[in-house]
């Protein structure tokens, strides 16, 4: 299922993402403009993403949300360099078991995307055993992964001896707190918030 970068409606202007509705049945409505009435427009959009199938919709972009729950909201976290670790990051072309593994893993995390075929996969080794996987982009870790306890730290660093320049860049969800710890821990700044995504209330 296709995005719908724009999206015109009766009350106002938007786009839908839709493309994760097959793997999780959410679909995001990113307001880019309201003609008349807000929850109108909410509506509108809503609507036409529950008929493509989506069970829970979010919200965000230019409206007011004062009556919505946030669901999440995605910050720009910057980090000079990390500690050295022995843990290394190698090239994998298991991509099916690699996808599998990384939806298992982010299956509960607020608005991470499903992935079917990833992009520069890696996964991470010590001592010959695999502790996690992750992407890297330039210089921005795209995704991150320990697959046994308290293997955070090391699969980072691992992953950000990989990338091209600093700082080290990397996209965390708030509401994901371990995450937002173990960055803490190794000395992320807490930049700006990215995205930032509502779901509706009784109250709306």
């Amino acid at each position: 299922m296709k995005d719908i970068p724009i999206f015109t409606g009766c009350d106002g202007i938007a786009t839908l993402i839709l493309s994760q509705i097959p793997y999780r049945g959410e679909a995001f409505a990113l307001i880019r403009s309201v003609f008349t009435n807000a929850a109108a427009c909410i509506r509108e959009c809503e609507s036409f993403c529950r008929a493509a199938g989506a069970d829970q919709v979010y919200f965000g972009g230019h409206a007011d949300f004062g009556a919505f729950e946030l669901y999440a909201s995605i910050i720009e976290r910057e980090a000079p360099s990390l500690p050295q670790t022995d843990a290394i990051a190698v090239p994998t072309s298991e991509f099916a078991w690699w996808a599998e593994t990384y939806n298992e893993k982010f299956k509960a995390i607020p608005a991470a995307k499903y992935c079917i075929t990833p992009e520069n996969p890696y996964i991470i080794k010590h001592n010959g055993e695999i502790i996690g996987i992750g992407q890297v982009g330039g210089n921005t870790i795209r995704s991150v992964a320990a697959l046994q306890k308290g293997r955070g730290a090391d699969c980072v660093c691992a992953l950000a001896r990989l990338c091209d320049g600093q700082p080290i860049r990397l996209l965390c969800a708030e509401q994901n707190l371990s995450a937002m710890r173990l960055y803490d821990r190794l000395g992320f700044s807490r930049g700006e918030r990215k995205e930032v995504w509502y779901k509706k209330t009784l109250a709306f």
